[in-house]
């Protein structure tokens, strides 16, 4: 009786089928994973924009970046810590949601990057003075993601991974590209705008 077995030129062409396969279907679930956590930080920063949206109605001007009366923080707060006001102590939303994309920095700075990063125009104007970095683009508040590069930008210009400015996240420059995930609101009617409850 003669014994039948694969050839080693079979075998080959079988890894070498596999391994063409593989090559096709990775890039395609990484690409599937990014755009499923691109997707989490708009729904999340439309969710915080809704919950601001909200506080501005009924305290007449939005939380500030840099002084939380829950708190008692002023300057550098810990970044969920300066949207507390939206769940403390009316809930405007049910928690903080924290940034896919936030991972590298969480592992840096585990006590200050948690979430969003989340900016307002009075404590840029009035605390900040106006630096570079400290705006909101011409809008109340700024939120913004790392973005897929990872690289956290605060939505402002010059520090993305290949030194690009100005740029925000696109996913028509490809899933993996410069940029922050950026959201604004609060259009500024004039020059002189200043929020209306006192600074604790």
């Amino acid at each position: 009786m003669k014994n039948s077995a694969f050839t080693l030129i079979e075998l080959l062409i079988v890894v070498a089928i596999i391994g063409i396969l593989a090559a096709i279907a990775v890039p395609n679930f990484m690409n599937a994973q990014l755009k499923a956590k691109v997707a989490r930080a708009e729904s999340d920063m439309r969710s915080i924009a809704t919950a601001l949206e909200m506080y501005q109605l009924d305290n007449n001007g939005y939380p500030m970046a840099r002084s939380n009366p829950i708190t008692g923080e002023t300057g550098q707060i810990k970044l969920s810590n300066r949207l507390i006001p939206l769940t403390t102590p009316i809930s405007f939303m049910s928690s903080i949601p924290v940034d896919p994309f936030f991972s590298d920095l969480r592992e840096a700075e585990p006590d200050f990057f948690d979430t969003y990063d989340y900016f307002d125009n009075w404590s840029g104007t009035e605390i900040d003075g106006g630096q570079p970095g400290a705006g909101t683009r011409g809008f109340s508040w700024r939120l913004a993601s790392a973005g897929p590069d990872g690289v956290m930008c605060w939505g402002g210009l010059g520090c993305n991974k290949n030194g690009s400015t100005g740029i925000d996240f696109d996913p028509t420059n490809g899933l993996v590209s410069d940029g922050d995930i950026v959201k604004t609101g609060g259009t500024i009617v004039n020059a002189e705008f200043v929020v209306t409850y006192p600074l604790q």
